[in-house]
């Protein structure tokens, strides 16, 4: 049949071979895979990039978080430190009545006070801490006040001779000491008891730490008679701030410590007393206190010249300004510092960096770095490779009384 013959010429029938069966060989499959293997590589790269950034920052965040907060906390309660100074008359002695008593004659008027507010290296401010300075780094800065810290103190209470506990709740303007330095040390005093019972599961330890000295308003040693006049005691009020630290197995409710830590990783606490420097260019900011020790029983500090006609100096004054910056580590440098392999490094980095605190001329240098670069304290850090971050602020004091 015709039919049958066009059949078997149906152009259905006669597929290219080219296209019909084809397959792809073993070299385009390695070529593919390869290609493969190469691309989720450099994905799994980025995103390994990606995690480490994202935890190295979140890690330094919460790192620093302490040190912000105690940092915030220095500096509000510097912001309020008072010498409640008042004005007094300066006499002449003129000569003596019949009864041999004085006659004076008034002849000027000076501020005068009762409080004190200290500042310098910690191993100048606290005596006891120079035999070991370099456990003390950086600066010290003591001070009252009114920040109405109180204790309960039980007294007699009326009627049944009961005991009744003192409400300090409306006591919120009590005079108190204060004070702030970093100190080198071990937490066996102050971490939980429980601890010390676990055969040395959670071993001791070392940090560079941020300590707060915080009387109670009960035992603010400013008053205390054999301590008077402060002019002839000066810093004897808070001399008891190295032996009143946090032990576990005395402190109670009632007799809680006063010297206790806020932040641990401060490798240094830079105190530095200036003027405002504003339409003054002839008298450099820092001339109140060169050495950054300032000491308001006196009326010219070390290392400084008088900077006006008054014979008050800065006697019983408080700075007007204060420069406070704190140089805080992440965990992993502190940890690093602590290792018992690492002691030699820790003794010569804190050495260096006590000789550097010295010069409030040479602070800017030191801490901010000039001519493009870093600070000669910051470079001490990343010469041991440490993480670091510096906080820094500038405090006007409101109860300072100067003129010019």
């Amino acid at each position: 049949m015709k039919l049958s013959a066009f059949s078997s010429r149906s152009p259905l029938r006669r597929c290219p071979r080219s296209v019909v069966g084809r397959a792809f060989t073993l070299i385009e499959l390695l070529v593919s895979v390869t290609f493969l293997v190469i691309l989720m590589l450099v994905v799994s790269q980025v995103i390994g990039i990606v995690q480490r950034t994202w935890v190295r920052a979140n890690s330094r965040v919460s790192q620093f978080r302490e040190a912000r907060q105690a940092f915030d906390t220095l500096s509000r309660s510097i912001t309020q430190a008072t010498l409640n100074n008042y004005w007094d008359n300066d006499f002449d002695t003129v000569g003596t009545d019949a009864a041999g008593q004085q006659i004076t004659l008034a002849k000027d008027y000076f501020r005068q006070s009762e409080l004190q507010f200290v500042c310098g290296p910690t191993s100048t401010v606290i005596p006891a801490a120079a035999g070991n300075a370099q456990n003390y780094p950086g600066h010290a800065v003591f001070f009252q006040a009114p920040l109405g810290i109180a204790s309960l103190v039980a007294t007699a209470g009326q009627g049944g001779g009961g005991q009744q506990p003192v409400n300090t709740e409306n006591m919120v303007n009590l005079l108190c000491g204060r004070g702030y330095f970093v100190e080198w040390g071990t937490d066996a005093s102050f971490r939980p008891a429980f601890l010390d019972q676990l055969n040395n599961a959670v071993p001791v330890r070392s940090r560079l730490r941020l300590m707060e000295y915080s009387p109670t308003a009960e035992k603010n040693r400013i008053y205390d008679t054999n301590l008077r006049p402060i002019t002839a005691h000066s810093m004897e009020w808070y001399q008891d701030v190295l032996n009143t630290g946090v032990q576990n197995s005395q402190e109670t409710e009632k007799t809680r410590a006063f010297t206790r830590p806020i932040a641990e990783n401060i490798i240094a606490l830079v105190i530095s007393p200036q003027l405002e420097a504003t339409g003054n260019t002839s008298v450099a900011p820092y001339a109140i206190a060169p050495q950054f020790i300032y000491d308001s029983t006196l009326k010219v500090n070390p290392g400084s010249s008088p900077i006006n006609a008054s014979p008050q100096g800065t006697q019983h004054l408080l700075p007007p300004l204060l420069k406070v910056s704190m140089v805080a580590l992440d965990e992993r440098s502190g940890e690093l510092l602590a290792r018992e392999e690492n002691n030699q490094m820790r003794a010569e980095l804190l050495t260096a960096i006590a000789g550097k605190l010295q010069n409030a001329s040479s602070l800017v240098e030191e801490l901010d770095g000039s001519q493009g670069k870093v600070g000669t304290l910051v470079q001490l850090l990343l010469d041991k490779k440490l993480n670091y971050r510096i906080f820094s602020t500038t405090i006007a004091l409101k109860q300072s009384r100067w003129s010019f």
